[in-house]
């Protein structure tokens, strides 16, 4: 009988613990791309369970001084349910982010995500 990895490596399934706290999440995925030397956006609804908040003071010192100020948000999704990479945009209650690190705890059934408050020229 085929066990998963994390039975494998006997690392704690954090699926039950983080049931209570997960709730239903809509993001927008924004992809820029050029197109005939237009910066053109796609937008994409991404749908998970998880959790945003804000992120801890202490995660916020690893960042650099100038972008400490700027809102910063921590989010938590079951498994890799959700399709971002370091570096995209989203959008989250009519703010954009960017995505600026994406810690994989996949072996736990959560990844953890921090974003940025991005600049948005007027």
């Amino acid at each position: 009988m085929a066990r998963s990895l994390n039975q494998q490596s006997n690392m704690p399934q954090m699926s039950a613990a983080f049931a209570g706290w997960f709730s239903p999440i809509t993001i927008v995925k924004i992809t820029q791309t050029i197109i005939n030397g237009f910066n053109t956006d796609t937008r994409k609804t991404i749908k998970f369970n998880g959790i945003i908040q804000p992120l801890k003071p202490t995660d916020l010192k690893q960042y650099p001084d100038g972008q400490r100020d700027w809102s910063w948000l921590q989010i938590h999704c079951q498994g890799r349910s959700i399709d971002l990479a370091t570096n995209d945009k989203i959008l989250y209650n009519g703010q954009q982010y960017k995505i600026m690190r994406i810690n994989d705890y996949s072996l736990n059934n959560y990844i953890e995500l921090h974003a940025v408050q991005d600049f948005v020229p007027s």
